[in-house]
């Protein structure tokens, strides 16, 4: 019955700035795709910086490639909003409009398959208060975690090509503002069934509240914290179905091996999880293979740190 549903096709929102050539990639699989309704928004040039001024030329001129049937929405601003308030207002903007949207950045590159897999899934979850997140993302695709679903719940949905609900969006905060009442409270403790996991999610979101700047060059926190608090679950596919090409930029200098990552444009859903529940062993498997080894470190660093001091205060 699952697989008889009537699916509509969402709207997509690609987010751009300055990376003309990353973003001819992204926009090549939405032409094949042919995308009914489009959303293109384009974060302004930097002051003083003529390759922003360029770049965004460049952006432009793809848009007189939309050959097909489409309706086309643009968002080109004139100052530069940085990579936080950047993508929040332009997903806030295409949300003005939509009760559901597909997200993709100019580094994130989808196959044909993740955009019918959003597609079903922003329909059959669409009143389903606990999925606040669908990923095209699979960092370990095709592993024992599936055990013959072609898709699970996690704690743990990268946003590298994406999809959600009004439903959702409508509660996201830039700035956390019941966030030091949510830590008192115990913050990640009362979401993660790991006290590792919870202990390095309270600590991201401790830095999160003491970084100054953190609209300036964040968002994706801020969305984390949205399904934190409200014990949200994300769906991650059995097949990697997003290629990342941005080895350079804000957040990333060198290539990962989540980058290397083969995608599969065969990918189709068959099998439904038959419980909606978060899968406990991915989360965990997760959270040591991934989160532990990218970011783990400076947690750590900090924890010694603290337990360094604490021992000098004592001998002195």
């Amino acid at each position: 019955m699952k697989n008889e549903i009537m699916i509509p096709e969402s709207a997509v929102l690609l987010i751009t700035f300055n990376r003309s050539d990353n973003t001819r990639e992204v926009f090549r699989q939405i032409k094949q795709a042919k995308i009914k309704k489009l959303y293109i928004a384009n974060d302004g040039p930097r002051e003083g910086n003529e390759n922003d001024v360029i770049e965004r030329e460049k952006i432009k001129l793809l848009l007189q490639e939309i050959d097909w049937n489409c309706e086309l929405h643009t968002l080109f601003q004139e100052k530069n909003l940085g990579c936080g308030w950047g993508p929040a207002t332009a997903i806030t903007w295409a949300f003005e409009k939509e009760d559901r949207l597909i997200v993709l950045e100019d580094d994130c590159v989808p196959v044909l398959a993740f955009f019918s897999f959003c597609n079903e899934m922003l329909e059959l979850y669409k009143d389903d208060d606990r999925i606040w997140r669908i990923s095209g993302r699979s960092c370990f695709p095709d592993s024992d975690f599936f055990a013959g679903y072609d898709y699970i719940f996690t704690h743990y949905a990268p946003s590298w090509g994406w999809a959600t609900w009004k439903r959702c969006w409508d509660h996201f905060d830039m700035n956390m503002l019941d966030i030091t009442k949510y830590l008192q409270e115990g913050g990640a403790e009362n979401y993660h069934f790991s006290t590792s996991q919870a202990a390095f999610s309270n600590y991201m979101l401790k830095q999160a509240l003491n970084d100054k700047n953190l609209t300036s060059h964040i968002w994706d926190i801020q969305f984390a914290y949205l399904h934190i608090k409200n014990n949200g679950l994300g769906i991650v596919p059995r097949k990697n179905l997003i290629k990342n090409i941005g080895y350079i930029g804000t957040h990333f200098n060198k290539i990962h091996k989540f980058h290397l990552l083969d995608t599969s444009n065969e990918y189709r859903v068959k099998n439904h999880p038959s419980f909606v529940v978060t899968n406990n062993k991915y989360d965990k498997y997760y959270f040591k293979h991934s989160i532990r080894k990218f970011a783990f470190i400076p947690y750590q660093l900090e924890l010694f740190l603290r337990k360094m001091k604490a021992f000098i205060k004592g001998i002195n």
